[in-house]
């Protein structure tokens, strides 16, 4: 009976020691991903409201290409081979990132919600003090030990339960295949 008990406390005691160390651990990755969101939101959204020639995700592939899965990267270079080579939208007619044709001048990290392996970050367009766009990145933490965008999704449609940009880009590879346009 007393081996028990000894045993029993040995082991609350373990999980008391242990439990803050967990939570800050769960703080700080939660945090690290807040941070490398932003940083590239807060990098990527001035060039966007520059402009330039070409697909929006264009300067983001060119420069932080390794901030995005392989699976990203192939649809998202697809798109834009596709699309320079013919006069008319066959590809993303919005900005992938930020889920809009006019973006707000910045978008800010809200809340980031744990899946399994995965982080969702939600992120808000701010125009003139009032959220506007609502974009959710998702990303994992690789071996290599960085955080990498695999998704974002942008919510709801009357089409979809969630509607993201593999779906779009994979819907958007078939009807040209198909020679439609979307």
């Amino acid at each position: 009976m007393r081996t028990c008990r000894k045993i029993l406390r040995a082991c609350v005691l373990v999980i008391l020691l242990v439990h803050p160390a967990f939570t800050q651990n769960k703080n700080d990755t939660e945090r690290s991903c807040r941070e490398f969101v932003q940083a590239f939101y807060d990098w990527y959204v001035p060039k966007s409201l520059r402009g330039h020639n070409g697909p929006a995700s264009d300067p983001a592939l060119k420069y932080k290409r390794s901030l995005f899965s392989d699976e990203l990267v192939r649809g998202l270079s697809e798109d834009s081979a596709a699309q320079a080579k013919s006069d008319e939208i066959v590809g993303l007619d919005f900005d992938p990132f930020l889920n809009s044709q006019d973006p707000s001048e910045h978008f800010v990290v809200r809340s980031v919600t744990r899946k399994g392996d995965r982080y969702w970050v939600e992120v808000r367009g701010v125009q003139s003090g009032k959220f506007r766009e609502t974009v959710i990145p998702e990303l994992v933490f690789t071996k290599e030990g960085r955080w990498q965008f695999v998704n974002f999704h942008y919510g709801k449609s009357e089409f979809f339960e969630d509607e993201n940009l593999l779906r779009t880009l994979e819907l958007l590879r078939q009807d040209r295949e198909k020679g439609g346009k979307r």
